[in-house]
């Protein structure tokens, strides 16, 4: 019988970079944390819109209203068969629509598909689409373009489509009719339905009528260079302004079909400022109506301060992570990594540098319900460390590693240079890389390439705890930002690979809770923090809601103001 579902940058004036780098000691860097910006990670909160289609307007419901938002990075593409990073979410979950789409607790809810059936055996999925849906150009959503939208993002084969390798082949995609789809896996694969989250329907349509020359035959560039600067969405939003380097500017889309909240904008700007002082004054004067990603902990002081504005803080899905490479010398040592890992002063982390962060424990966070309670969590105990350098046949000063963080965030250089200080108390050297985030992935493809410990942040990008272990740990899925460790884990694949076949909810519970045992006797990460979301808002905006994939509580239709 067939499962069926149908529920209705730092400012200026402070520390130099330059200053912190040069200087090690301790004395100087602990006087250094009141003296450097504390970046805060992008809150959301507010609670889940829970009215329904027939309750909400066909339009905007607040005409001409305008919500001014902020970044502090530049934003990429936003083609949807390329998009990875929060910044690229951001646009592509307002511009665009999947078949699925979680609410705030991960459960998946119709979007586009207004119902699916999966097979006995777990390998056939069958969705029928909502009637009615069009795109922004005026053509109907129908299964055609779903079954187009796939075989784009698999042809194309960038940001996640290494999701589907071995599971899904095109000519496996069927349409039945207009308005249902059919896809025969090779094999049963729970993720799936969560992965659908991510396949953003483009319009087939738009996309063909502007095909560039390219090396998919008829289908030419398959649009990227047309997409790569106009939408070719059924979103809540369309593209109405784009300055790459400077801002992007959404308009509500009057026929969308779920219609808008009341209260909602019918126009969103989203600015790029780097500058803490400028979100301060915009905020305070009233000109910017939340702020964005990793303010320093001085705004968001400044605007609990202010009479206009506030501050709302939330746990997330997400960590902080030092990546550590267990395929280059000397941290393909297993003891060496284990040293690493005792060695660092993890509570100095959330105590001085990041007090508004929640300590880890363990890979997968506790907000999911999979999370291992029993995973041995390294704490700071030098003497440990020296100790297995020691058994290790290491003398003090030997060893030398590469520490590489993010440049522009003055949290991850106070991190850094305390990981240095830890690391050189136990007798190993630390060189400090501070690079772009986009040299970091870019490092990321070998392992001869990638530094021996790297500071990225990750949050899952579907709703299953597959997308916190299969995109970091699983051997198919290496050479990206996010399996640094470059792990060839013969016993980590497989548990990975058993969790996806597992349909059983209790069983696959159990697979994850001795991956995570895995992987923590691997010591291939340091977790440093789980992250809270801290976000200012202007008092008269609500409705930000959390959800468990990358950017996805940027979804601006949930905000209005009131």
């Amino acid at each position: 019988m067939n499962e069926t579902h149908n529920p209705n940058d730092e400012e200026s004036g402070e520390i130099s970079v330059t200053d912190l780098l040069t200087n090690k000691s301790r004395r100087r860097f602990l006087s250094s944390l009141g003296a450097v910006g504390v970046a805060g990670l992008a809150g959301c909160t507010g609670g889940e819109n829970t009215s329904s289609a027939d309750d909400q307007s066909s339009g905007s419901g607040n005409s001409d209203s305008r919500l001014v938002a902020n970044i502090g990075q530049r934003m990429g593409t936003i083609d949807p068969a390329k998009g990875t990073d929060y910044v690229q979410a951001m646009a592509l979950v307002n511009l665009y629509d999947p078949l699925v789409f979680p609410d705030s607790e991960g459960t998946l809810q119709p979007n586009l598909a207004a119902d699916w059936s999966v097979s006995e055996d777990g390998t056939t999925y069958t969705f029928t689409l909502e009637e009615g849906i069009t795109f922004h150009s005026g053509n109907p959503v129908t299964a055609e373009d779903v079954q187009f939208s796939v075989e784009r993002f698999m042809d194309i084969d960038q940001g996640y489509a290494s999701l589907l390798t071995g599971i899904l082949e095109k000519e496996n995609i069927t349409v039945e009719d207009e308005q249902t789809v059919t896809f025969e896996l090779n094999r049963s694969y729970t993720p799936f339905l969560p992965i659908m989250v991510l396949l953003f329907i483009v319009d087939k349509t738009l996309i063909m009528d502007n095909l560039s020359d390219g090396e998919f035959g008829e289908r030419g560039d398959y649009g990227q260079e047309f997409i790569n600067n106009n939408d070719a969405g059924s979103g809540a939003y369309q593209l109405d302004d784009f300055s790459r380097g400077n801002s992007i500017t959404f308009a509500a889309f009057d026929d969308y079909f779920k219609g808008f909240p009341e209260g909602s904008f019918d126009t969103v700007e989203v600015r790029i400022i780097t500058e803490n002082s400028t979100v301060r004054t915009l905020m305070r004067n009233g000109e910017l109506d939340m702020s964005g990603q990793y303010q320093d902990t001085q705004t968001y002081e400044a605007i609990e301060g202010m009479d206009n504005a506030r501050v709302d803080k939330m746990p997330t899905f997400g960590l902080l992570y030092n990546k550590i490479n267990t395929q280059k010398a000397p941290t393909d040592d297993p003891a060496v990594r284990e040293a690493i890992c005792w060695g660092f002063d993890y509570e100095q982390v959330v105590n001085e540098i990041r007090p508004d962060m929640n300590r880890a424990h363990g890979p997968l966070p506790p907000t999911w319900a999979e999370h291992n309670d029993d995973v041995v969590q390294p704490s700071y105990d030098p003497e440990r460390s020296r100790q297995l350098l020691e058994e290790a046949g290491y003398s003090e000063g030997e060893l030398t590693i590469t520490n590489t963080f993010t440049e522009s965030y003055a949290f991850q250089e106070q991190i850094a240079l305390l990981f240095q200080d830890n690391m050189e108390d136990i007798g190993i050297n630390v060189e400090l890389n501070p690079q772009t985030w986009g040299t970091i992935t870019e490092l990321a493809a070998s392992p001869e390439d990638t530094p021996h410990t790297s500071q990225v942040f990750y949050v899952p990008t579907y709703p299953s705890p597959d997308s916190m272990f299969y995109n970091q740990f699983h051997s198919e899925a290496a050479s990206t930002w996010m399996s640094m460790e470059h792990l060839e884990n013969d016993d980590v694949d497989s548990l990975i690979d058993e969790a996806r076949q597992t349909a059983d909810p209790d069983a696959r519970s159990e697979i994850y809770a001795e991956l995570q045992n895995t992987l923590g006797d691997l010591y291939c990460d340091m977790h440093l923090y789980h992250t809270v979301k801290t976000i200012g808002f202007q008092n008269d905006i609500e409705g930000l809601t959390l959800r468990p994939a990358q950017g996805f509580e940027y979804t601006f239709r949930d905000l209005h103001q009131v």
